[in-house]
């Protein structure tokens, strides 16, 4: 997934929030972070540390760092 950040579309969907002050606050409520902010208040976010606040709630630890893989050269 590439590091894109959330869109304000994306945020209402997911917050169900217009406002900025809402969304933050429905952060805190459900995963316990005061999200940052730019200079307007607007929520900044990538998908990808939003998926993984989603995984952190269900339980489901994120993977980290590169997988052990064992190259092979003959």
């Amino acid at each position: 997934m590439s590091e894109r950040l959330l869109s304000p579309e994306d945020l209402v969907r997911i917050t169900g929030a217009k406002r900025y002050s809402k969304q933050r606050r429905w952060f805190k409520q459900q995963f316990g972070i005061d999200v940052t902010c730019n200079g307007r208040g607007e929520v900044i976010l990538t998908w990808v540390a939003y998926d993984a606040l989603v995984l952190r709630a269900w339980g489901i630890e994120p993977a980290r760092g590169r997988p052990d893989v064992d190259l092979c050269f003959d």
